[in-house]
C-alpha cells in the first residue's frame, strides 16, 4: 500500500494535483509502535476541488476504476470520497473532495487543513499529510461516520485517545468548529467511554442531528432517505428525491446490483427489484428514523 501510495503521489506531483494523506500510513504510524500489526488495504487523499478532475485523469491513465461512477447522481446523494480499484494490483484509494461531518464547502476546507499540515516519508516520497490535531480531529469524525458497529475504527480512537494530550484535542476541537463539525467530533469521542470524559471536560455539545444519530446506530437501509424526505423544503423536492431512490441512474443501479453488472437484462430486473425492495426495507428504515429523531431530540 506504501509503494501504490508513492506511486500515486508521484504522479499527482508530476500532472500539478495537490493531495493530502488523510489516513493509512500517516494514521498507523502514529498510533502503533514498530512491533505492533495494524494492517491497512487501502489509502485516502483528499484533493481540492479545483484538481478533482485532474485526479481522476491521472488515476484512469494509471489502470485504476471507480467504484461507482457519481457524475450522473444528484449532489444530495454523493459520498465525501469515491473509491478507486487496481484489479490488476489489489490497490484501493478513496480519493476524498470532502470529510464526514463537515459543513464547510470544499475550498474552505482544503484551505484549513492545508494551512495545520506537516510532511512524512512514504516510501522515499515526501507526501503532505495532517498534523496531529488534524489527524485527531478525523479519527472522531471516522468513527462517527461509521458508528459503533466498527471495532476497528474505535480502536483506533482509543489509542489516539491513549497518545495525544488534552491540547492536541483542544486543538482537535478548535479545528472541528472552523470546519462547522463540532457535532460529529462531540458524536464520534462519545462512542467510547474515555472519548466521553473528553467530551465532557472540552464542554462540546450533546446535541446530534438525526443523520449523525442514525450513523452511529449504523441504520438499516433507507433510514437516512427517510431524514433526506423529511428536511426537503417543499412537494416538489421531495418528490424529486423520491424519483431518483427509485429509479436511481444506472451506474448506481450497477454498483448497487451484482445482477446489473452482468448485462443489460440484468439492469432491467435491477431496476424492476428496486421499488420492491424499497418497500420491503421501509418498515425497518422508518422505525429506526423514528427513534433517531426522539433520541435527536432529548439530546
Amino acid at each position: 500500500m506504501d509503494w501504490a501510495t508513492a506511486e500515486l503521489l508521484r504522479a499527482f506531483d508530476a500532472a500539478g494535483v495537490e493531495s493530502i494523506l488523510i489516513k493509512g500510513a500517516s494514521v498507523v504510524r502514529w498510533l502503533y509502535d514498530p512491533g505492533e500489526r495494524r494492517p491497512y488495504s487501502d489509502f485516502d487523499l483528499l484533493v481540492p476541488p479545483t484538481d478533482v478532475v485532474a485526479a481522476r485523469n491521472v488515476l484512469t491513465r494509471l489502470g485504476f476504476q471507480p467504484a461507482l461512477d457519481e457524475s450522473d447522481m444528484p449532489t444530495w446523494w454523493r459520498e465525501h470520497a469515491v473509491g478507486w480499484l487496481h484489479l490488476g494490483r489489489g490497490a484501493v484509494v478513496d480519493l476524498h473532495q470532502g470529510l464526514p461531518g463537515v459543513g464547510v464547502d470544499g475550498d474552505t476546507l482544503w484551505r484549513t487543513l492545508t494551512a495545520r499540515s506537516e510532511t512524512i516519508l512514504i516510501a522515499g516520497f515526501a507526501a503532505r499529510t495532517l498534523n496531529i490535531s488534524g489527524r485527531a480531529l478525523l479519527l472522531a469524525l471516522h468513527a462517527a461516520h461509521h458508528g459503533a458497529g466498527f471495532g476497528r475504527v474505535l480502536d483506533d480512537l482509543e489509542q489516539a485517545l491513549g497518545r495525544a494530550d488534552l491540547e492536541t484535542w483542544r486543538q482537535a476541537a478548535d479545528l472541528a468548529a472552523s470546519l462547522d463539525a463540532t457535532a460529529a467530533f462531540a458524536t464520534g469521542l462519545r462512542l467510547v467511554p474515555r472519548g466521553r470524559k473528553l467530551a465532557d471536560e472540552l464542554d462540546l455539545p450533546t446535541d446530534r442531528p438525526v443523520a449523525l444519530v442514525l450513523k452511529v446506530t449504523s441504520p438499516p437501509p433507507v433510514a437516512l432517505g427517510f431524514e433526506q424526505l423529511a428536511r426537503a423544503r417543499g412537494l416538489r423536492a421531495k418528490l424529486r428525491i423520491l424519483r431518483h431512490k427509485v429509479v436511481p441512474p444506472p451506474t448506481f443501479m450497477r454498483h448497487w446490483s451484482p445482477r446489473a453488472r452482468q448485462s443489460r437484462l440484468g439492469l432491467v430486473l435491477a431496476y424492476a427489484w428496486r421499488p420492491i425492495w424499497l418497500l420491503r426495507s421501509a418498515p425497518a428504515g422508518f422505525k429506526a428514523w423514528r427513534a433517531a429523531r426522539r433520541a435527536s431530540s432529548a439530546g
